[in-house]
């Protein structure tokens, strides 16, 4: 139903991800981040709703990605029906792919990032996406991000089309940002005019004034 990238930037040391699918709310239901622990994505035929929020907690204990997504899923009778994707404290990543997921299923496994996909069109679509990210080292992690999950639905995306897309993006030194859109016949038409928005000088200022996890009681000077 979905294809994500999920990824760590060191140079901000943030992590983030993309999602988008052919259903309504893909933000809500997929993407989970923690800057004291990673981020994960869980989708599928059959998405697991805690799955994503579980593995956090894990990799937050310090174990790895593998082993994470080993613990989180062992019990769940349904995992052939779901797909849970993670990068962990060090830049680690992996992914489950439930075999009983609508085909196509694929997945990509690489140092600070990961992509993951079900009912896509195509073997392409994820390969495409992480070039396009690898391409664009000069731009803000946000826009790598947004062009990575704009190249997938370019490539052929989910098959059904899409219907609403979202990036996530969690750091110690700066405020999360969560942009959302949860149903649009163009989804990311309107994703791009959120990062628009969130990039304008005013919300960036107010926004850097928030107390972080690397300045919890941080407060505005005036």
């Amino acid at each position: 139903m979905t294809f994500s990238i999920l990824a760590y930037d060191p140079i901000t040391e943030s992590y983030g991800g993309a999602s988008a699918t052919g259903n309504i709310c893909v933000g809500g239901l997929v993407l989970r981040g923690n800057p004291l622990s990673g981020v994960s994505a869980s989708q599928g035929s059959e998405p697991s709703t805690l799955w994503g929020e579980d593995i956090l907690k894990y990799t937050g204990d310090g174990l790895d990605a593998e082993t994470a997504i080993y613990k989180t899923i062992r019990k769940d009778k349904g995992k052939e029906r779901r797909q849970l994707s993670v990068i962990d404290k060090k830049g680690n990543s992996s992914v489950f792919s439930g075999k009983e997921n609508s085909s196509i299923i694929d997945e990509i496994v690489s140092k600070n990032l990961v992509l993951s996909g079900n009912i896509l069109s195509n073997k392409d679509i994820l390969n495409s996406m992480r070039k396009k990210y690898i391409e664009h080292q000069d731009k803000d992690f946000i826009l790598r991000l947004f062009r990575a999950l704009q190249e997938g639905n370019k490539a052929g995306g989910d098959k059904r089309g899409i219907f609403s897309a979202s990036i996530l993006i969690v750091s110690r030194r700066s405020p999360p940002i969560s942009l959302r859109v949860d149903y649009s016949t163009n989804p990311l038409k309107k994703l791009k005019e959120l990062i628009n928005k969130s990039n304008t000088k005013d919300y960036t200022n107010w926004l850097n004034s928030l107390p972080v996890v690397s300045d919890p009681y941080k407060i505005e000077k005036r």
